[in-house]
């Protein structure tokens, strides 16, 4: 008896310790985590039990919920008590395994001890496909009349077409056939041409076979099987309709339709029909044509009808009319700026930003004070507001510490450095936004929020996301301002004009400082009463003290100007300033018009004046006309009248080359004055595209450049096997270094001839030709010259195509100048110095 009461009374123990056991754990009881997943998409991980409270539903979480390997970016959202979601920041690696693993951070508000069941989950991104292919027949260029057939072939994923070329067979008949790949980078349309296939009046069939090990751009698992395809290539003497596909952006609606052979753009816009009646337009592609339209409604359905006689470019006719139900179907959600460049927003005006919501029911609005001193680190660190969640702490969703590879933390911040903090948070209804006056789908965003931080200067980081998705949000930087700036950086100094953005009136007593690259402080400045400022600082030989960011700031505003994003290109604009010559003589050039047909004649006059822009009198003047070969079509003398103008003409020969004409004006002594440029035209376009470049930028005595010629036809392939020209000329140049304008480093009695080079060859199989030029010894020590090449390629009818490349011969390493000391008059027998 003892020992029976001893037994029971140990099974009942172990008993309750088990039913202890099953009520502290907590099992998975649902999960999309596993097989194959979207590429974009939230995760749902549902448990048996309740594991938070009402009041953490429904906020976004940075805890380490769940382990995921590799890496995937993004935040997690208890959903209900029981249902966590994990939302990413970016779509999921194609075709590639993840793992996740359930961690007990799930249980860290909840009574419950320990997770049972499936823990360690296993899934993947859908594996690479071919989801259709698309035969045309394409002509092979503008001109020609006969045309190839074209594959193209539609992945799931972007592919290198590199890759797939040494997978890839194609059978046509029981016969292999060559291609030649049109796509050169990474897509997910891969277009191939057939090459040696006849015209003929019948339907072919196609077999194309891709072999294993295929890999997607940025996948892991390559293509696992074998994948073998069936197409037919139509006819190219019947023209018929493909497929039709169907997009939306939110704003244009396009339907794009795939026809057997391209089609003539005459008549194409009425044999279109639409019901319900829409405006839109019709544009041809190299596969058919595309119908877009800003009035398409993604919730309606269409009833697109093709008339019969549209015409392929082949020959083709659609004998029968095509009807077809078109539907653009539900968007994908998507936030993002109108304009996503714009920084300065006026701090006087309606504070409106115009945002593109589409399909986000609500949205969360995050604004942040990025604080004066870090403005120049702001916009490459990745920063992220540090919202207010549950979660204090800021951790990726990794396990790691900091930032990591795909997405930096929340906010860019160390324990000692943050470069913002949150001054607003606000949750909105997308409906109750007003509606863009300029698209339906826009709404506007008010940005008129009172600065919890006005002592402290600075712009603002505004983030839009959707309160359900994570991936779906966008961002930007604003300066809310009034101060507008224009600056002109110089040698030692930085002139900057300050003016109303609302008025555009200059603003006096604004302090305005200059930055470096290493955020050090160059200088300082107020602004006058027109609203300039001259800062004044010292170059230093160190990188970082490079000008690199203006803040200017009055008692009630702040704004900055960054260099990096706001530098205005001044190549198209002529800032070098005035260049005088030896003859201290300036001419106008004026044509009754700037082109001319050949056969027609050119009329011109010129007017002479000198340094004070007096008129110089009589005085003698030679005109060339040169070719756009660089060959002289005529020279001549003539004299100027006493006011220092004259006239003239050259008559243009019905058979003149087309192109790039000058007149040149020299003087007497063939100091050249001034050039006009003018073109003959027979309003016909250019068949092939010529580059020609040199492979260095200057050249000294004894130097060596290469030009190197490539000649393209303009439907696509090389201008092979054309025939080209270069005339290579060299002519004296003044030297004018910029740091000494007062010097004259002309040399006297200079009068150096050189004689014109002509070349003549062939282009290869890809269009490309190469020349050589040497410079000779003989060019030593007589000053600066030039080089020019013109290059001209002749198309298949003979038409030239020219261009001019030209370059800068240095033939001895110092230049010597004089300059005058400012006297007109010298003491007789007095020694004179002249600056050297």
């Amino acid at each position: 008896m003892p020992n029976r009461t001893g037994l029971t009374a140990f099974l009942l123990l172990a008993t309750l310790s088990i039913l202890s056991c099953n009520r502290s754990a907590v099992s998975l009881d649902y999960t999309n985590a596993k097989d194959e997943v979207p590429a974009l998409g939230n995760l749902t991980f549902r448990f048996d039990q309740s594991l938070v409270s009402d009041s953490l539903v429904d906020q976004w979480d940075s805890t380490e919920y769940v382990d995921f390997e590799p890496r995937i970016p993004g935040r997690f959202r208890w959903e209900h008590p029981d249902e966590l979601v994990f939302s990413p920041a970016q779509p999921l690696a194609p075709a590639t395994n993840y793992k996740a693993t359930i961690k007990n951070a799930v249980l860290q508000h909840s009574k419950f001890g320990r997770i049972t069941g499936n823990t360690d989950l296993a899934f993947h991104t859908p594996d690479l496909r071919v989801d259709n292919v698309i035969a045309t027949w394409v002509l092979q260029d503008v001109n020609s009349t006969s045309a190839i057939p074209q594959v193209e072939l539609q992945f799931n994923y972007p592919v290198n077409p590199n890759s797939l070329k040494e997978r890839l067979s194609i059978l046509v008949g029981d016969q292999p056939v060559t291609y030649a790949l049109q796509t050169l980078s990474a897509s997910d349309r891969v277009s191939l041409r057939l090459l040696n296939l006849k015209m003929e009046d019948k339907t072919l069939e196609a077999r194309l076979a891709i072999e294993k090990g295929l890999l997607p751009e940025g996948g892991t698992n390559s293509l696992a099987a074998r994948i073998e395809l069936n197409t037919a290539i139509p006819s190219p003497y019947v023209l018929t309709i493909g497929d039709v596909n169907t997009e939306h952006d939110g704003t244009t609606g396009s339907i794009r339709v795939l026809t057997s052979q391209q089609i003539v753009p005459a008549g194409l816009t009425d044999a279109i029909s639409l019901s319900p009646a829409v405006k839109f337009t019709a544009q041809v592609t190299e596969t058919g044509f595309m119908i877009s339209s800003d009035n398409f409604d993604q919730s309606k359905s269409y009833t697109l009808t093709l008339g019969k006689g549209i015409h392929g470019r082949i020959g083709g006719v659609l004998h029968e009319e095509y009807t077809t139900n078109i539907t653009f179907g539900q968007l994908e959600p998507a936030i993002s700026f109108v304009n996503d460049k714009g920084v300065y927003l006026s701090g006087k005006g309606a504070k409106n930003i115009e945002v593109k919501i589409i399909n986000v029911p609500r949205i969360k609005v995050v604004v942040s004070k990025i604080y004066e001193n870090n403005l120049l680190a702001a916009p490459g660190s990745g920063y992220r507001p540090r919202e207010t969640t549950r979660n204090s702490e800021v951790r990726t969703v990794s396990g790691s510490e900091g930032e990591g590879e795909d997405e930096p933390a929340e906010n860019s911040s160390s324990d000692d450095l943050t470069i913002g903090d949150v001054i607003y948070e606000q949750e909105m209804d997308t409906r109750l936004l007003p509606r863009s006056s300029t698209s339906n789908i826009n709404r506007i965003l008010n940005l008129n929020i009172t600065d919890k931080l006005p002592e402290f200067k600075g712009i603002y980081h505004v983030m839009i996301r959707s309160t359900k998705n994570y991936w779906v949000r966008d961002s930007r930087f604003v300066s809310l301002s009034d101060i507008g700036m224009i600056a002109k950086e110089g040698k030692d100094k930085i002139l900057v004009f300050t003016n109303s953005i609302k008025t555009a009136t200059p603003m006096t007593g604004v302090t305005v400082q200059a930055y470096g690259a290493n955020n050090q402080l160059l200088g300082a400045g107020n602004t006058n009463s027109d609203g300039v400022a001259e800062i004044a600082f010292t170059r230093k030989e160190f990188a970082g003290f490079r000008p690199a960011m203006l803040i200017a700031r009055s008692a009630d505003d702040f704004n900055y100007l960054p260099f990096g994003t706001t530098r205005i290109n001044t190549s198209r604009f002529e800032v070098g300033g005035k260049h005088t010559n030896p003859s201290g003589l300036d001419a106008f050039i004026y044509p009754e018009r700037d082109i001319y047909r050949p056969g027609e004649k050119v009329n011109f006059s010129v007017i002479l004046r000198d340094g004070h822009w007096k008129s110089p009198g009589e005085l003698p003047v030679v005109l060339k006309f040169l070719l756009p070969n660089g060959k002289e079509l005529r020279t001549f003398r003539k004299t100027s009248n006493a006011q220092g103008s004259l006239e003239g003409s050259v008559d243009i020969a019905g058979t003149a080359i087309t192109g790039s004409y000058s007149l040149e004006v020299y003087t007497s002594n063939d100091i050249l004055l001034a050039t006009q440029p003018f073109r003959i035209e027979e309003f016909m376009p250019d068949r092939i595209k010529v580059t020609a470049q040199l492979n260095k930028t200057l050249l000294e005595t004894g130097d060596a450049a290469r030009l190197d010629i490539h000649a393209v036809n303009f439907f696509g392939p090389p201008a092979a096997n054309r025939n080209y020209e270069c005339e290579i000329q060299v002519h004296q140049l003044n030297f004018r270094p910029k740091n000494y304008p007062d010097y004259n480093f002309y040399l006297s009695g200079q009068s150096s001839t050189f004689d014109k080079n002509v070349r003549q060859g062939k282009t290869d199989d890809q269009g490309n030709a190469a020349e050589k030029y040497e410079v000779p010894d003989i060019f030593k020590n007589i000053g600066q010259l030039q080089a020019s090449f013109f290059t001209t390629v002749f198309d298949e009818t003979g038409r030239p195509v020219s261009r001019r490349t030209a370059i800068d011969i240095y033939t001895q390493p110092v230049f010597f100048g004089v300059a005058e000391d400012g006297y007109l008059f010298y003491a007789l027998n007095q020694p004179i110095n002249f600056p050297l």
